[in-house]
């Protein structure tokens, strides 16, 4: 049975919705692939540790005995910061001639920016207990968030625009 309900989306919104989404499951995705290989090679953690290891910025360190519950938050929490970076780079797309232009430098930019958001703002302020740094493991986590995080956020976000332009 087909019923014919109104439309309560502007047109265009379902699409919006699908790209943010798409960009932040596919940055989301690389990022925890690179997290969990960088973790295991560096500190012996096994993915699910890795997951853990995010919960801990709500749970402090006693996530990583909480078993399946503070993985799945880990996991929870990992997509949701996908989403927002997705989010925010989405919306800002349009008001920022430079990113219009050219997609790959901006993305560049924006994976580094995340990598600082996160290490210089969010973990700090978090449950996570303060580590020493380890320039070494900046320098790939930058590498990886810039690559794999912002460069694939920017071209699918740019490729939405580019199609609602034709």
């Amino acid at each position: 049975m087909t019923t014919n309900l109104p439309s309560f989306s502007l047109p265009g919104q379902a699409n919006a919705i699908k790209t943010i989404l798409w960009s932040a499951l596919v940055a989301g995705t690389l990022d925890a692939l690179a997290g969990v290989v960088v973790y295991f090679l560096f500190f012996g953690y096994n993915p699910l540790q890795v997951l853990q290891w995010i919960a801990s910025g709500i749970f402090g360190p006693s996530a990583i005995t909480g078993g399946l519950l503070t993985v799945v938050v880990g996991l929870v929490l990992h997509y949701f910061i996908a989403f927002v970076a997705a989010g925010s780079y989405f919306f800002s797309f349009p008001k920022i001639k430079s990113l219009v232009n050219n997609p790959v430098v901006p993305g560049l930019l924006f994976g580094a920016a995340i990598w600082a958001v996160m290490n210089l703002i969010v973990i700090p302020l978090s449950n996570i207990p303060p580590a020493p740094f380890n320039v070494p493991l900046a320098i790939i986590a930058i590498t990886w968030h810039i690559v794999l995080v912002g460069l694939p956020i920017s071209l699918i976000t740019n490729s939405y625009y580019k199609s609602t332009q034709a």
